[in-house]
Parts: structure tokens; sequence; C-alpha cells
């Protein structure tokens, strides 16, 4: 299978077992120093926040060491929830749940030890205060906070750039309100979030490739059975192994008598010669094609 792209060169040759950059966030991207450093920002300027308010009873302690307290246990929380919250939903992706089930369970299971951080430091600065909460109530202040805590990161670090209202540098700001006014078709086959933000289907042997903006998900499922599912409005199967959807194309050119469109995202997909008069039909082709 040709690559079209050298900007999507890497996901055109992971293979069908290669299930472990095909999650929400990239290994690349969790391990970036600047990912990092956004997180510990916004964890120690909360950490900070509730080092001034002192919740559950901590404002009866020194300003000092609620704002030690609270700000370690934020800094810890990062290192135990942001993993756990990203290994769960790379696993939920290719097991096909919702990602606000496995990312909600992922935040249940790293609390666990999250709360013996957060008892072990209340032990450590006020043993008194500590030795009168049982373990499911240092479970459950932990989840109280922990819960919106991911929440909010997560949004922050991943969601905005997937939004296509929001993906401006990739071409998408322009095309808010064709997005908007696409139908609302739905997959039996697909998760419906992934279906809404899926800028082309890219068939691999049994596999279907479902690339996003910046991201790719695997399902096992034919790309015929999903193409006729999403029907014509969606989108058209413009050659055996692509699918593309009518609001990604930002243009096309032709090469060697063949036909290419280029998605907003900046991948190349192939026309196959058989699809061109249907591309035609449907008006694909009205918009000047690109300099040759």
């Amino acid at each position: 299978m040709g690559q079209w792209s050298p900007r999507n060169d890497r996901l055109d040759r992971s293979g069908p077992d290669d299930w472990f950059g095909d999650g929400i966030v990239e290994f690349d991207e969790l391990i970036r120093p600047e990912r990092w450093a956004s997180l510990f920002r916004g964890t120690t300027i909360a950490g900070l926040l509730f080092g001034i308010v002192g919740p559950y009873g901590s404002f009866l302690a020194r300003p000092t060491s609620r704002l030690f307290y609270w700000t370690m246990l934020f800094w810890a929380g990062t290192l135990i929830l942001w993993p756990a919250v990203v290994g769960g939903l790379r696993i939920g992706m290719r097991r096909g749940f919702p990602p606000w089930f496995t990312g909600a369970v992922a935040v249940l299971l790293a609390s666990i030890p999250l709360a013996g951080v957060a008892a072990a430091g209340c032990y450590l600065f006020w043993p008194v205060h500590a030795s009168g909460i049982r373990p499911i109530e240092w479970y459950i202040q932990t989840v109280v906070i922990a819960m919106p805590a991911a929440t909010i990161a997560l949004w922050y670090e991943t969601g905005r750039p997937q939004l296509p209202q929001m993906a401006s540098g990739l071409g998408l700001s322009s095309r808010r309100d064709t997005m908007r006014a696409a139908p609302s078709t739905r997959s039996r086959s697909l998760p419906s979030h992934l279906v809404e933000a899926a800028l082309c289907l890219q068939m691999e042997d049994h596999h279907v490739r479902v690339h996003t903006v910046g991201r790719s998900f695997m399902h096992l499922v034919p790309l015929r059975q999903v193409a006729e599912e999403l029907g014509p409005d969606r989108g058209l199967q413009v050659h055996r192994s692509w699918w593309v959807a009518r609001a990604a194309v930002r243009d096309w050119e032709e090469a060697d008598r063949s036909i290419i469109l280029t998605l907003t995202n900046g991948m190349r997909v192939p026309v196959a010669r058989n699809r061109v008069a249907v591309l035609r039909a449907c008006g694909w082709l009205d918009r000047p094609r690109s300099a040759e």
C-alpha cells in the first residue's frame, strides 16, 4: 500500500498488531518534556489554591504546611493519574469502549495508590488529624478531587486539539460551518465519537484505521461495511482501501492520469479511476483543482 503523505509515514507503516501508539495520546507525546511541564504548571497552581483554601479540615494547619502538602499531593497525582488515564484510554480504544468509561475506570483505580500517598503525607504533617480518617474516607476524598482534575487535564492537554472547530492550525477552522452542517450519521461498527471525528478511513487487511486530526485508531471491521453504514451524505469510498469524509477534502489534483485528494490534515488520498465519475457526479470535483 502506497504512502501518500510523508507526515503520516509513521502511521502508514504501523501494522494491525501495533496497538501501542493507537490511543488518544501517542507515547512520544506522553513523555514529551513540554507535556509534563504543562501538566506540572497546572497542578502547581491547583495545589497552591487548595493550600490556601485548606479543604478536608486542613485549613486548621499552618499555611506553609498546607501549601507544601497540597502542592506535593497534586504533583504526586500528576505522576500517578496521567499515565494511568492515558494507558486506560489506549486500552479502551483498542477494545471499543468510549473514552469517558475507560478514563473513569483508570481514575478510580489510580486513586487507590494516590489515596495512600495522601494518607502518608497527612500522617507526616498532622498525625492526630490523620488518625481519625478511615481508609475508605481517604479513597473517597481522593476520587472527589482526582476525577474532575483528570478530566480537566485530559481536555486541556489532548481534547482541544482534536475538536475540528478549534483545529485552526490544521486548516479546519474555515470548515467549522461545514462540519456542523454535516449529517449526523452513525455507524454500528465504530464508536460514535470516532465517526464524528473521522477525516478518512484506511483499510489495512481486515482492519480499518480511522484517521482523525493528528491521531489514528485501529478497529477490526471491513471498510465496505462501515462505508455503507455511514452513507453517501457523510462521505464516499474513493478507493478500494480508502473512505473519505466530504467535509475533510481541502483540495484535489491530477497526477499521472489519476486524482489525489488533499485533506484538511495534510493527508493525500488516491482516487480510483472507476470512482472519478462518482465524485464528479456528487460535486466533489467542482472546485478548481490545484496547480500541477
